[in-house]
């Protein structure tokens, strides 16, 4: 069996939970004879490179190996990434079994888009995600913005993998749980598994030590406030035990912009100065061991947490822990018997445990120190675990079959439509001021899907057609004069005039590659969820960028429109079903109207993840530019037409504007903004140039002035 774990974080240039995790699970598996192959991102490669034995192999390849840095912020960068990796190594050197992703970053999320998308590379190879540490649940305990962009975008795409994956590994009940509540999780489809560890340690079992430790990274989320919060108590009543800290520091509490090392040494610097609290700092893995000899108890005091290897190591050390209960920490430790658990929720438990430790005498605590390497050594124990997924991977390799339905994260009810029949209709609105529809026509020509009738609808005030015009009637063309003067009004008689099951409008300005409508009617056929498909946009003539469109969902798609209208290929029947375009609105958001229109009636729709269709951009075309004073009226008009769906999503939509602003207007996609700039597509290229000027010109005055 030919095995693929994609990981951010890999030994040695990582430490940590997850690269402890893929190091430990790789070496598990290529023991038991799996071929194992780890990809890892790595800036240190120019393209990618493969290292390793037949039996365990690493791929390190560049995150910007595809120049997308200037479009995508990190997480969709490296999402991206892997799954342009993981595909070109398939067509190289055949495919997996089964394909493994960490749910942090969201790393899986472009690699399951393709799969569902039905790339044949990827529709029979299962994808596992194994949960360690979303940044959706994570990130609020740290106290940081999760509405923020990119960080919104993030968590909607870990959300998004997860809800996608063909199956979901949990290393605790606790993690399982917690991540319920923020995705609708398949838990047929889910299944516990604890991480395997394989433990070098040398130490002789149950001796105990004269320390107070606690080993990790100074972080909100790992109950550090909580903790010295105790301590400061116990020490200001005349406790005169040391708290040595061990673990990095450098983590930034957002809200007060500062590193927790530089919180902690403002806030405690009097109890540092009398020897009362001890940082160490961050060590290294091989020091674990010497680090932790001389402790008598080791804290975790963690407000969240999965499987905390540092429970694993101290319990594997024979060390007594005290954990909190919040986490599941709580399911490794039976209290008394192997180690102790507080709950940070009664007022003086972690005091009252600790107290109660301390009184214990030295060959109690080597009795419960033994008990605790025991319960390690078993429920960790690489040959069970190993074994336990062996059957697990043989379930889930023969149970994996194409879904019929799109998982999406949110999904409204919806009125069953049509869904035989195969034509396609593409609908060209043509203004005098246009561009001209050779381009365009001949790209739709050109499709590889032939089912097709092309109507192209004047209108506007003066419909006189140019000359150039008639030629398109010999080809097959037909030319429809609008009875009305606007576009909304001229869209809504073209749906109506068209006869076929699925609909596209374009622009003149707009040409398809070849393989479009194949790839999104393929898809519309597929699933029975899905009433549009569209895909990113690329730009060309007086500017040139990329567009990675996302598919539409709430809260986003109710205000920062995630998706160009315009090639959007659409089954006509949901068109139909929520009637013609609304004029009232007005002409600059009556696509925008229609969006929100499909997606309150559960007509949903996706985003490919191919650059299909091209936009050419030319300094004399400005009527489609979105009026931004239009836009107040519009989006209260919207939003009291679909008040009901919009109340649904209310707090998170609110959220979303106050952390990023409302200037953005729908329709307008700028990739994936930077934090703080919702900006439109002309303003967003003027202040990246600008921020890139300031930073040289501030850059080369002080190298002046410190000559």
């Amino acid at each position: 069996m030919k095995y693929w774990l994609l990981t951010t974080e890999y030994p040695p240039q990582h430490g940590g939970g997850i690269s402890t995790y893929c190091f430990h699970t790789a070496r598990m598996l290529s023991t038991l004879g799996i071929q194992v192959t780890v990809f890892i991102p790595d800036d240190n490669v120019k393209d990618y490179i493969i290292v390793g034995t037949e039996s365990w192999t690493t791929v390190r390849f560049n995150s910007n190996r595809s120049n997308k840095a200037g479009q995508l912020h990190y997480s969709a960068r490296i999402s991206y990434e892997f799954a342009q990796i993981v595909q070109q190594l398939i067509r190289q050197e055949g495919k997996p079994a089964v394909i493994e992703a960490q749910d942090y970053h969201g790393i899986a999320y472009h690699l399951l888009l393709f799969k569902y998308c039905l790339y044949s590379d990827l529709t029979a190879i299962p994808v596992i995600i194994t949960i360690h540490s979303p940044a959706f649940l994570y990130l609020t305990y740290n106290r940081e913005p999760v509405y923020r962009f990119p960080e919104f975008h993030t968590c909607e795409m870990e959300k998004a993998a997860i809800k996608m994956a063909n199956w979901l590994i949990a290393p605790s009940r606790f993690i399982l749980d917690a991540t319920q509540q923020f995705v609708d999780l398949p838990m047929q489809r889910s299944s516990l598994l604890r991480n395997p560890y394989y433990s070098t340690y040398t130490l002789p079992g149950g001796v105990p030590g004269a320390n107070l430790i606690y080993y990790g990274k100074l972080s909100p989320q790992k109950g550090s406030f909580e903790l010295l919060a105790c301590f400061k108590q116990l020490w200001d009543t005349g406790f005169t035990m040391p708290l040595h800290i061990v673990g990095g520091t450098d983590i930034v509490y957002y809200p007060e912009q500062q590193t927790m090392g530089q919180l902690v040494n403002r806030e405690f610097s009097h109890y540092i100065n009398r020897g009362l609290l001890v940082l160490h700092g961050k060590i290294k893995p091989t020091a674990i061991e010497q680090a932790l000899k001389n402790g008598r108890i080791i804290i975790v005091p963690s407000i969240v947490d999965n499987l905390p290897y540092v429970v694993i190591e101290a319990m594997l050390l024979g060390k007594v822990v005290l954990a909190s209960v919040q986490g599941g920490q709580r399911e490794m430790i039976d209290h008394g018997i192997n180690g102790f658990l507080f709950d940070h929720q009664i007022p003086g438990d972690l005091e009252e445990k600790l107290r109660t430790i301390l009184a214990l005498p030295d060959n109690r605590l080597q009795v419960i120190g033994e008990a605790a390497r025991e319960k390690a050594t078993q429920d960790y124990s690489p040959l069970q675990i190993g074994a336990d997924k062996i059957r697990l991977l043989s379930a889930i390799t023969a149970a994996s079959t194409p879904a019929s339905r799109f998982p999406f994260l949110h999904q409204e009810p919806f009125k069953s439509v049509k869904r035989t029949g195969g034509r396609l209709s593409v609908i060209i609105p043509y203004h005098q001021k246009d561009l001209a529809p050779d381009t365009c026509i001949q790209s739709i020509r050109a499709s590889t899907y032939q089912y097709i009738e092309i109507l192209l609808i004047p209108y506007g005030k003066d419909k006189v057609l140019s000359k150039g015009i008639s030629q398109f009637h010999s080809q097959g063309v037909k030319v429809l004069n609008s009875p009305y003067e606007g576009l909304t009004a001229t869209l809504s008689f073209g749906q109506e005039n068209a006869t076929g099951d699925f609909l596209v409008f374009l622009e003149t300005c707009n040409s398809v590659l070849p393989e479009f409508f194949a790839r999104a009617i393929q898809v519309l056929k597929h699933y029975d969820n899905i009433f549009f498909a569209g895909s990113y946009v690329q730009t060309s003539g007086k500017t040139h960028q990329l567009h990675f469109t996302q598919t539409p969902q709430p809260p986003y798609a109710l205000y920062y429109q995630p998706a160009r209208h315009n090639g959007l290929v659409y089954r006509r029947a949901a068109l139909q079903e929520t009637g013609p375009f609304d004029q009232m609105v007005g002409e600059d958001f009556d696509h925008f109207e229609k969006m929100i229109h499909l997606l309150a009636c559960g007509y949903n729709g996706i985003i490919l993840p191919q650059f299909f269709l091209t936009q050419t951009i030319s300094s004399s075309r400005k009527r489609n530019r979105p009026n931004r004073n239009k836009w107040p009226y519009a989006f209260k008009y919207i939003t009291e037409k679909h008040a009901a769906y919009y109340n649904r999503f209310a707090t998170r939509l609110a959220n979303l504007m106050v952390v990023n602003g409302t200037f953005q207007l729908p329709g307008v996609a700028c990739g994936d903004p930077e934090p703080g700039i919702p900006l439109d597509s002309e303003t967003y290229p003027l202040i990246k140039r600008l921020k890139s000027w300031t930073t040289r010109a501030a850059t080369r005055y002080k190298t002046y002035f410190t000559k």
